[in-house]
């Protein structure tokens, strides 16, 4: 009786001892001499976890290669509301953790911008945002949303829907008194440099621009009169 425990803890001691030896000699194998090195997660991973059948010859490096359906091995894959992108995983995620994500690489990502950043998925229009369509692009860049240039292609009218001084610079202090109907004036190109005035669309007496300040006034040589301008002059030409 007494031999045969004997001979079960000896069998127990070899056990261990070859255990041990197997963990030792695993520990001691440097992976990245394969070309793969075991970052982040990776590192917990059974080795028969990625090198299936005891095969080694041949296990996919890139991420596609298992975190796939169709994958080498059994690995997490992209969730069904993941935003369309190509298969380099590591163009966002680290082998750490899948989250959180700290830099997007939109070289990677398919699709408008709208099919991301619509609120759900990513940051989409605030509130406050100027009356716009939905291509993003048009006035924002990948690298930051802001500054941002608005493109101003196509818009020929409703400039004070966004020029009213929140969303968009307004008419200054010492603007003329007129209506808001800036476009009649101004252009998108540039408001400064007014090449011709839409007086259908200036508010008050001819006086309160015309009084050699904002605009021209009477010259030296102007006949004496207390009369407004329009007694004489037209709004088409002076003479």
């Amino acid at each position: 009786m007494a031999g045969r425990v004997w001979i079960t803890l000896l069998i127990t001691v070899l056990a261990v001892c070859a255990g041990l030896e197997s963990t030792s000699a695993q520990s001691d194998f440097d992976h990245f001499t394969t070309g793969f090195r075991l970052e982040g997660s990776h590192q917990l991973a059974e080795c028969e976890a990625c090198h299936t059948d005891g095969i080694f010859a041949g296990t996919p490096s890139s991420c596609r290669g298992c975190h796939t359906e169709a994958g080498h091995v059994e690995a997490t894959v992209r969730p069904q509301f993941h935003m369309t992108t190509t298969d380099r995983c590591d163009a966002c995620h680290r082998p750490v953790a899948w989250l959180p994500v700290t830099r997007v690489d939109h070289l990677e990502v398919h699709g408008a911008c709208i099919s991301c950043h619509s609120g759900s998925k990513a940051g989409g229009k605030p509130p406050d945002h100027v009356p716009a369509n939905d291509q993003c692009d048009n006035c924002h860049r990948t690298t930051a949303w802001a500054p941002a240039v608005f493109d101003h292609a196509g818009i020929v009218a409703g400039c004070a829907a966004c020029h009213n001084g929140m969303l968009a610079r307004g008419k200054p202090v010492d603007h003329i008194p007129a209506t808001n109907l800036c476009e009649d004036c101004h252009s998108t190109v540039m408001f400064s440099m007014v090449a011709r005035v839409d007086h259908l669309q200036v508010i008050g007496t001819c006086s309160s621009c015309h009084n050699g300040v904002i605009a021209s006034g009477q010259h030296p040589a102007h006949a004496q009169t207390a009369a407004e301008c329009d007694a004489c002059h037209t709004t088409v030409s002076w003479r």
